[in-house]
């Protein structure tokens, strides 16, 4: 079975990330945002060898597939000796200021927009090619989010609205008639201590109220649930 070649991997990326998203290939050392019409900045790189021979690599990569590659304001970095969880809340951190600068087409930086009120949408599923070649058909998801200006509902990705959001937001979730709160460990055992565990609910796939699909992140949770004022569940 064919596996996706290293210029179909890099496209498949690249063409996906929003204006301002930040790519960071495993193990390289080196972060691009996407910026403008097929245009990646390169705007840090390890101070390593190996990261200097990535760098030529990946430029050669993406110049391949049509895209440029602008590195005017690469900032070599020092390698610092952190843990791979201080790995990631450092590059965490670098998203989430990345995805302050994201902006509307009017100019409202999106950080800005009711993001409490982002409706999420199934958008069916599509054919995705596996790193071991074979193929699977995955559920596509996206958070609507309106601008507060001129009214433009913008389709997000997922992880992109949670950079935006924050991680509160991904443990909220309405369907059209309930929201359900997602509840950590301590709080179930002290609700169940209390005896009103009667409220907490397990997620499957489907909402057990009115069959609405439920989203991948809230299934397997456990939650609370209340009914949207106005709303009457059949």
């Amino acid at each position: 079975m064919n596996e996706e070649t290293p210029e179909e991997a890099a496209k498949s990326i690249l063409e996906r990330l929003r204006e301002g998203g930040l790519w960071q290939p495993h193990g390289l050392g080196l972060s691009y945002v996407k910026e403008g019409v097929n245009t990646v900045k390169l705007i840090s790189q390890e101070n390593t060898p190996s990261s200097a021979q990535a760098r030529i690599r990946m430029r050669i990569l993406i110049e391949g597939i049509g895209w440029k590659v602008d590195e005017t304001i690469c900032e070599i970095t020092e390698v610092e000796n952190l843990s791979l969880e201080q790995k990631h809340m450092k590059e965490m951190m670098m998203r989430q200021e990345l995805a302050q600068s994201w902006k509307c087409s009017c100019g409202t930086p999106l950080s800005a927009f009711p993001l409490e009120n982002g409706l999420w949408v199934h958008n069916g599923q599509e054919e995705m090619l596996l790193p071991n070649g074979e193929k699977e058909m995955v559920e596509q998801w996206s958070v609507e989010i309106q601008c507060p200006t001129c009214d433009a509902k913008i389709p997000t990705e997922p992880y992109d609205y949670g950079l935006l959001a924050g991680d509160d937001a991904m443990l909220v979730y309405k369907t059209s008639k309930l929201i359900y709160t997602a509840v950590d460990r301590p709080t179930i055992i002290t609700m169940v201590d209390n005896k009103v565990g009667e409220s907490l609910l397990l997620l499957g796939t489907f909402c057990p109220f009115n069959g609405e699909l439920l989203p991948p992140h809230v299934r397997g949770a456990v939650v609370t649930f209340k009914e949207i004022e106005g709303s009457e569940e059949e």
